[in-house]
């Protein structure tokens, strides 16, 4: 089991919450390596075999998905982990006054109730509202391709910290853990994948030519 997952079961069993906010080039296997971590996370429910029918429950990109889903969980019950997949689309930075960025934010402080985890996967963690980013503790997933060669094409390094600062107000990083994992994922989840993955591009195309049809006609 992968030491991220490992880490959510931890969290679960201590009641915590933490978001993690996994980022890395175009291609490099940022969302890979969040739904690996969900699939091996629920593996205890599931004779110790990644789970990835799982996955296909924990995982959201627009908000009205991502709502519903989060909606649905049970009174009572808290989920181990939940994946918002390119959530800089939608929690972007440069929308900080955005009225549903800032109730995002705010979810974020009561969120333990719900989950132990959100994972949350951008190009960049500057990507996303500094009300994620800046949560105390928020475990941060550099994904490169280290160990990454012609007998392993896939293979992909994941190194997690959480910045901290020093009484100078200088900022580190205190590693947390660093493993290999596989940009590749099952066949039979990819094809479940793709045409979500080609909607995610319809809709981020279709809000681009929105906001460029209203500034026209300004």
């Amino acid at each position: 089991m992968l030491a991220g997952a490992k880490y959510i079961l931890e969290l679960y069993d201590n009641d915590e919450f933490k978001p993690f906010l996994i980022q890395g080039a175009h291609g490099w296997g940022k969302t890979s390596y969040a739904n690996t971590l969900i699939a091996e996370t629920y593996s205890i429910q599931n004779n110790g075999i990644p789970d990835w029918d799982m996955v296909k429950k924990r995982i959201g990109y627009d908000p009205d998905e991502v709502l519903n889903q989060l909606d649905s969980i049970p009174m009572g019950e808290r989920w181990y982990v939940y994946h918002w997949d390119d959530a800089g689309t939608w929690l972007h930075s440069l929308d900080f006054q955005d009225p549903f960025v800032k109730a995002v934010g705010k979810y974020m402080q009561v969120a333990r109730t719900d989950l132990a985890c959100m994972i949350f996967t951008s190009i960049s963690m500057g990507d996303v509202s500094s009300k994620i980013r800046g949560i105390r503790d928020a475990i941060i997933i550099d994904i490169t391709k280290e160990g990454c060669d012609t007998g392993h094409p896939y293979r992909r390094t994941a190194k997690a910290y959480i910045l901290r600062k020093t009484w100078k107000n200088r900022e580190w990083k205190d590693y947390q853990w660093e493993e290999y994992f596989t940009s590749h994922v099952p066949d039979s989840f990819y094809r479940w994948y793709k045409p979500k993955r080609d909607y995610y591009s319809k809709q981020a195309k279709s809000a681009a030519r929105k906001h460029w049809e209203n500034r026209k006609k300004d």
